[in-house]
This record gives C-alpha cells, structure tokens and sequence, in this order.
C-alpha cells in the first residue's frame, strides 16, 4: 500500500502550502512545527508563527548537524519540548519558540 504525501496542512481552518512533502505536523499553543522529508538544501524542521513568519529552522541552529551526522527521525509529541531524535544515537530537546537546545540525551 502507497502511503499518501501531503504538501499542505490545515492550520486554524487555513491551507498551508509549503510545496514539499511533510513528514509531521504540529500546532503547540501558538507555534507550528512542520518536519519534511530530506530535500538537499532545505530545512528538515520549520518551526512558524500563525502568521506563517519562520520563527527557527534546523538549518539556523548548530544542534542539527548537517554532515554525516545529521538529522535523521522527528517526534513532535505535541509537547514541550519538542524531542528529536538524531542518527548518532541523542535526543535533542529543543524550545518551541527558538529552537534552542534544552538538553542532549545519549539513548544508545
């Protein structure tokens, strides 16, 4: 079974149409987080205001390498903070609203 992508997400009754496949999204009190599928060059992770102004991305925030040990699965819990997950076996716990890391968890 083909699992459909979507490029769009309804947010407050409004279409929101980021052009790219997303993985996730979630609305957390005023903030949207949307994580997409790897595209070179792009941001794996926006984190947008309601009226859709980028607040942070992990392209901006050295928490999220992008070399060989880049980011590789996200979990948007609906939660603060925000867990994700990273290839060289950590958790990074980020602040919604700036992306700052709360904390850094080995898990393997």
């Amino acid at each position: 079974m083909k699992i459909p992508i979507r490029r769009t997400i309804i947010v407050n009754g409004s279409e929101w149409d980021f052009g790219r496949s997303i993985h996730d999204a979630a609305l957390i009190g005023d903030t949207v987080v949307v994580t997409f599928l790897p595209d070179d060059g792009e941001p794996s992770i926006l984190a947008l205001d309601l009226g859709r102004n980028v607040l942070w991305s992990d392209l901006d925030l050295a928490h999220f390498s992008r070399d060989d040990d880049h980011l590789v699965m996200y979990s948007i819990a609906g939660e603060e903070p925000l867990s994700f997950y990273l290839d060289v076996g950590y958790i990074a716990r980020v602040d919604v609203k700036t992306g700052a890391l709360i904390e850094m968890q080995f898990v393997k």
